[in-house]
């Protein structure tokens, strides 16, 4: 994507703009699970990734990480067991730890990330695996915090990993979902079946809302959004 200096007038500062169209390239229509890990392999190598989204371009695992922090006592933080879908390089995992949360376990479906994730030694598990409505080898009732920074997008996690979600954080857990806001318009697997899905659950008696917000900032100029559950 090539962005005229106008353009980038819009979008910030013309050295962002090789991660611009990272995120385009990854984002893009008809892109597949099995591609973006492979993208985010290639992305992670060298530490490019990580380079190229400091907290004035990507707020993402900051806003996700106060989330789940918010109303937890010091010893429920530091007890708590913490699984961060969609973990990539543990961004969120370094903001996860700076509340005081000790406990964590990663998953992502790009080898690559994990790696990168181990060499800072953030996590106790890390799975590489796509997050589905399939069962992972994970009990139930397993974790008090579950948290997925910026997972949501074009061949990241579908809709009905939302049931997976729930089956492995214990009742009284609470669940936080970050995303960039348009993709509940711009995204076919979003679109106007996400949020119905939410309220489903939500009728069902598996989780109860507690939260809903846009924040600014979550990449660049595009808004971002928050759900947050307690499972029920």
């Amino acid at each position: 994507m090539d962005l005229s200096a106008k353009e980038w007038e819009k979008y910030g500062k013309p050295e962002h703009s090789h991660v611009y169209k990272q995120i385009a390239t990854v984002m893009h229509k008809g892109i597949k699970p099995e591609e973006v890990a492979k993208f985010y392999d290639t992305w992670a190598d060298g530490r490019e990734y990580e380079n190229e989204l400091p907290e004035d371009v990507y707020n993402a695992p900051i806003v996700t990480a106060a989330e789940a922090a918010g109303g937890l006592t010091d010893d429920q933080k530091a007890t708590a067991k913490v699984f961060d879908v969609a973990a990539g390089t543990g961004m969120c995992a370094v903001q996860l730890k700076l509340h005081g949360f000790q406990h964590i376990d990663a998953l992502d479906p790009s080898q690559g990330m994990l790696d990168k994730a181990k060499e800072k030694d953030l996590y106790e598990r890390y799975i590489c695996d796509f997050m589905t409505d399939k069962h992972l080898d994970i009990p139930e009732n397993t974790y008090d915090v579950l948290t997925v920074s910026a997972g949501f997008g074009e061949g990241h996690l579908p809709c009905s990993s939302l049931h997976e979600m729930v089956r492995v954080v214990k009742p009284g857990g609470r669940i936080v979902l970050v995303t960039r806001e348009q993709h509940l318009y711009t995204v076919a697997e979003y679109k106007d079946r996400l949020e119905p899905l939410m309220d489903r659950l939500e009728a069902e008696g598996k989780w109860k809302k507690l939260e809903r917000k846009i924040f600014k900032g979550f990449f660049l100029d595009k808004d971002g959004i928050m759900w947050k559950y307690q499972v029920l």
